[in-house]
């Protein structure tokens, strides 16, 4: 008796200083020290007072890399496709008509699998062909800074040498280098992005990340004249994007298909995934069931809702990137109007400075200089349709299922 009391006595005691579980303790906020406000500057002071020489020298030589090529590899080297492709439980067992149903869910694993390994492709592809056309983006728009770099540079010496016999102001002189100097800053912020865009590539593709020399992408940027039909682009999308068809494989497993649905569902969402039983009476009726379970019903349910969202999304994706090519393309097309206007209205300002007009000289920078934007807008346009057709080829799963050449080693 006095045992059971002294029990009832821990218990109660215990439940008097029992936390809410609803409720965790949490640890008392940190408090900063309290300042008035201040002044946030850049500390320059570390750096070397001269400028940095420009133009800045380029490599002596570069990797030549076409689209297609840039594709393959980044489909050869998409990560974890290959292991998807050659997992041990593709195969069939030795004795098929003996193990008939093993045999089944072998093909089904290997059809599942294989479209998971597409997926990654597709998305590897995708993803590594954006890098590509936005580096050769980024070399022609370098090229465009130091054009114009050059054009400025004989008006400010010649700027310069006007206000020191006083025929030219000195706020002249600071419009023109400022102009110079936001070129370099420009010109610099290209190199950067450069260097992160060949870094990205060669993980991308799996080349030799110590290479000192960077890749040039060699593909015209050719902007098609065709119109993609947006109700066709989504036809292939159903037909063609391995995430849909992955679905549509274990949806049609019959309930064999039971442990690799549970994975895909706890990949879209843990809790979506059935309880798994380690009681070997259960998994010996489920390895001798004749139909499916009440689990492997819901499972089936839950992929045919998970597909038509799926599909939705894919529809949306397919819209989306046809009414981005088919802006894009208006863009470029009224873009190389103003170019063409511009290479006209520099035609005359040479034919100016050859009749020996006075001001001609600096009227004709300035004629340059707009055609030089105009085109590096141009340029950024074509390679924002190039964008989005890799985004199009992507959303309708076509890029995996593209014929695949002989050019890569």
């Amino acid at each position: 008796m006095v045992r059971f009391g002294f029990i009832l006595g821990v218990s109660v005691a215990a439940g008097c200083h029992a936390a809410n579980p609803m409720q965790p303790h949490s640890p008392a906020p940190v408090q900063l020290a309290a300042m008035p406000r201040g002044e946030i500057t850049a500390d320059v002071s570390a750096l070397a007072t001269e400028r940095a020489a420009f133009p800045p020298v380029r490599p002596p030589h570069y990797r030549r890399l076409s689209a297609e090529e840039c594709r393959m590899l980044a489909m050869r080297n998409a990560p974890l496709a290959a292991e998807l492709d050659q997992h041990p439980d593709n195969v069939s067992p030795s004795h098929p008509h003996l193990h008939k149903k093993n045999t089944e869910l072998a093909e089904r694993a290997r059809l599942a699998r294989g479209y998971a390994a597409d997926e990654i492709r597709n998305r590897s592809a995708a993803d590594a062909l954006e890098l590509y056309y936005k580096l050769a983006g980024a070399e022609g728009q370098s090229d465009f800074l130091l054009a114009a770099h050059g054009f400025l540079r004989p008006q400010l010496v010649a700027a310069e040498k006007a206000a020191k016999l006083g025929a030219a102001s000195e706020a002249e002189v600071d419009r023109i280098r400022r102009q110079l100097l936001d070129l370099e800053s420009q010109a610099a912020k290209l190199g950067v992005a450069i260097a992160g865009l060949n870094a990205g590539l060669s993980g991308a593709l799996g080349l030799d990340p110590g290479d000192p020399a960077p890749i040039w992408p060699i593909e015209p940027l050719r902007v098609a004249s065709e119109q993609p039909d947006a109700d066709h682009a989504v036809h292939m999308a159903f037909t063609q994007r391995p995430d849909l068809n992955l679905l549509r494989s274990l949806a049609g497993g019959n309930g064999v298909t039971g442990e690799l649905t549970n994975s895909v569902l706890a990949a879209v969402n843990p809790l979506l995934a059935a309880a798994d039983s380690n009681n070997p009476i259960m998994a010996l009726l489920a390895a001798l069931k004749k139909k499916p379970t009440e689990t492997d019903a819901k499972a089936q349910q839950q992929l045919l809702g998970l597909l038509a969202t799926r599909q939705q999304q894919a529809e949306a994706e397919v819209r989306a990137a046809v009414a981005a090519i088919r802006g894009n393309r208006n863009v470029v097309a009224a873009l190389t109007g103003e170019v063409r206007i511009l290479e006209g209205r520099v035609a005359e300002e040479e034919k100016r400075l050859a009749a020996g007009v006075a001001g001609a000289e600096a009227t004709l920078t300035t004629a340059r200089l707009e055609l030089l934007k105009a085109r590096g807008e141009l340029l950024q346009a074509v390679v924002d349709w190039h964008l989005s057709d890799v985004r199009l080829r992507q959303a309708t799963g076509t890029l995996v299922r593209e014929p695949i050449s002989n050019l890569v080693p």
